[in-house]
């Protein structure tokens, strides 16, 4: 192996270990923030590693890996992305030592694939189901029946609620953990077996304690001051309302009146009276009753699109008692759409009576209602579908009000509630849990050693030996960044793994006592989570161990000069 190779993979690995110390004090519940702060002085305090990681000003080519796999991880589950990059760095950290020794990368390479295999394998015997019905081997059982079952057992709910207050042991939320969780448990209850997370609005509000957060049914529209002044909170506005959703292109009647007001400015005298103003503002108004005929001989109640209106039209809309709100944002507009099960309309000029008969609620046997509540200093339009037992598509939308103090904890408690709700919806659709707080890395560990002892093959057994290291790393920080003696505690904990029948043997980290992290402190995880979690870390490790030159590409020289 030359020396280039050892070089190139040297400075890779100690680029990532750059990584690994900024984010290890971090990690687990005790994990310390990170005070973040732009070049505009807008700051941000996190321990999320996603949220860290988006931050940083990452130049070196490998460790702009790490953060990829770690933007997976965040994508795919919604947590473990700073457990993900640490055993990236720390199997690329062991696998060093042997590269200083003459050992070939290759030996390495193979070694960790085969132990990812075994711990995969380990996973998949050690993981508990949630619920006795379900059948991951048959997709034909898990129909929306199972799903059903499996929200009216308690059981199942119960340890739903664990695996919600583990997935936010470390974060924000955790200060009100039970709190959380029975609002994490209660829209994951909507959503059931629903992929489609975005039916859960998740919507933050300044002020108040945290704890004066909640979950309510449907969808909440903020008022304006101008929509604002036809409502009276806490009193219903619409029964069965008959609602549009879509991106109207209001501004394009705006821009018909404009070209309408300078032709008519053109062709009168060039001294304006009020008699030819009044004049203009009733042609405008024809012009708009003519362009929206069809939505006032509806009876629409509610119009929800992307484009602000002019003062004209929002008056007429009030005489007509129609409320507009403007969601500038597309996607959160079809997000609305969906929660409601309201077709979106993309061109206003082409609405018809057809579309308003799958969306009104008096055509079928589902109802709605509108009503405008107050939270703090604000006023908001609920809409809610309350539908009948056959239509599952609408009874999933749901909204989360988060409140906190500021709006800094208030991003970063968003970030956290969504981070819970991926776990939470993946539990669901996969239903399998182990112990949490770091047992599960310490049995995976045992068991690899017990393996590399019965490998012939030296380099295959050091490797095998440094995988299982790496492992036992994780829980070694947990108990470090909560103040404990962790070769002490570690070192206990090995010799407890060894016993039979204490697999899920762990570290209070409160008290620093050696407990049993299911039966005793209820540190649930899914199962799915730490086979996550190895397999990113693995193949980033495999992937930067083959890597034997970096090739910095420079700027073409007529390329530069013309910059």
């Amino acid at each position: 192996m030359s020396t280039t190779t050892i070089e190139t993979i040297k400075a890779n690995v100690e680029a990532c270990q750059s990584l690994f110390y900024c984010l290890k004090t971090t990690l687990g519940p005790y994990g310390r923030d990170k005070l973040i702060v732009d070049s505009d002085g807008n700051y941000l305090s996190s321990n999320d590693g996603a949220t860290i990681l988006q931050y940083l000003d990452i130049k070196h080519p490998a460790t702009r890996l790490l953060i990829g796999i770690a933007k997976s991880q965040d994508e795919t589950i919604g947590d473990g992305t700073t457990s993900v990059v640490l055993l990236a760095c720390l199997l690329l950290t062991n696998a060093l030592k042997y590269i200083l020794l003459n050992t070939h990368p290759n030996h390495i390479i193979k070694g960790y694939q085969l132990a990812l295999d075994y711990s995969l394998k380990i996973i998949d015997d050690l993981k508990i189901p949630l619920f006795i019905g379900y059948d991951q081997n048959n997709s034909n059982s898990n129909s929306k029946d199972v799903y059903k079952k499996m929200f009216r057992n308690d059981v199942f709910i119960n340890q739903l609620y664990n695996v919600a207050s583990t997935s936010i042991s470390s974060k924000i939320l955790n200060r009100y953990s039970n709190h959380f969780s029975n609002i994490g448990v209660g829209a994951i209850k909507k959503l059931q077996d629903n992929p489609m997370q975005d039916l859960i609005r998740v919507i933050g509000i300044q002020g108040q304690s945290m704890l004066d957060s909640f979950l309510i049914d449907g969808v909440l529209l903020p008022f304006d001051n101008n929509t604002h002044s036809n409502s009276s909170s806490g009193n219903t506005i619409f029964k069965d309302p008959i609602i549009i959703i879509g991106k109207l292109h209001l501004d394009q009647i705006q821009s018909e009146i404009q070209n309408t007001k300078i032709i008519y400015s053109s062709s009168s005298s060039t001294t304006s009276t009020s008699s030819t103003q009044q004049e203009f503002r009733e042609n405008e108004k024809r012009i708009y009753l003519s362009k929206l005929e069809l939505i006032f001989k509806l009876n629409v109640n509610i119009i929800i699109s992307d484009t602000s209106i002019p003062l004209i039209l929002i008056n007429l809309f009030k005489e007509k008692g129609i409320l507009y709100f403007c969601i500038q944002d597309s996607r959160e507009l079809e997000i609305i759409s969906h929660c409601l099960g309201i077709k979106m309309i993309y061109d206003i000029s082409n609405f018809n009576i057809n579309h308003l008969n799958n969306n009104n609620s008096k055509n079928n046997d589902n109802h709605s209602e509108a009503k405008s509540i107050s939270i703090g200093d604000k006023f908001y339009l609920q809409i809610n579908k309350n539908n009948n037992d056959n239509n599952d598509k609408l009874s999933c939308a749901a909204t989360v009000v988060l409140r906190a103090p500021t709006d800094s904890m208030i991003q970063e408690c968003i970030r956290s509630f969504k981070d819970m709700l991926n776990v939470l919806s993946s539990t669901v659709r996969n239903p399998f849990i182990i112990g949490g707080g770091g047992c599960g890395y310490l049995e995976i560990s045992k068991k690899l050693k017990e393996k590399a002892n019965g490998v012939k093959d030296l380099k295959l057994q050091l490797s095998l030996n440094a995988y299982a290291d790496s492992l036992e790393s994780i829980p070694m920080i947990l108990i470090q960044n909560a103040g404990f003696d962790s070769l002490d505690l570690i070192k206990q904990l090995l010799n407890i793994h060894n016993q039979p029948n204490n697999q899920w043997m762990g570290v209070n980290l409160d008290t620093g006592s050696i407990v049993d992290m299911l039966s005793d402190l209820n540190v649930k995880e899914p199962s799915f989570l730490l086979s996550n979690i190895l397999t990113l870390s693995s193949r980033a490790a495999q992937m930067i161990l083959r890597i034997n030159n970096n090739i910095l590409i420079e700027p073409r020289p007529e390329f530069h000069q013309q910059q």
